[in-house]
């Protein structure tokens, strides 16, 4: 059985939304990804420059407006098996919202993913590759 795997930032236009995009392209077949924002506007696209690195990154096309942005919500919390949050404060406030779930929260390896949406060009595509490389140490080594 797929593993359900919940990435939450604050918009879910930029961090979390490349998370659950990555996670989907490399690793559909052991994964379910999603993605939601603690502060979200419902049906917001991902940012376009963080689409056109994920193109980059996936070597073929990726559209911004494929993503819809999610608010996180109970059913997230009950639905997932477990939650990243992008950064410690993010779990902490995930944590602080749904206690009863907080076992299911977790923090990226290496300190979080701090906001990269002021970032463009080969900045934001450098903070893209870090996304994944994290992904990968989490759950896409060989040794899982």
């Amino acid at each position: 059985m797929r593993k359900k795997i919940l990435f939450v930032c604050s918009q879910n236009t930029c961090r979390s939304a490349v998370a659950e995009a990555i996670l989907f392209e490399y690793g559909r077949e052991r994964y379910d990804a999603s993605s939601a924002g603690l502060y979200a506007r419902e049906g917001d696209p991902m940012m376009g420059e963080c689409a056109r690195a994920l193109e980059k990154i996936f070597g073929h096309g990726f559209s911004a407006v494929s993503h819809e942005a999610h608010r996180l919500t109970l059913a997230h919390m009950k639905h997932n098996d477990l939650i990243v949050a992008a950064t410690p404060r993010h779990a902490e406030l995930v944590k602080a919202y749904y206690p009863a779930f907080a076992d299911k929260v977790v923090t990226f390896p290496g300190g979080g993913i701090y906001d990269i949406s002021l970032l463009y060009g080969p900045a934001l595509e450098k903070a893209v590759e870090r996304i994944r490389d994290e992904i990968f140490e989490m759950f896409l080594n060989d040794e899982q």
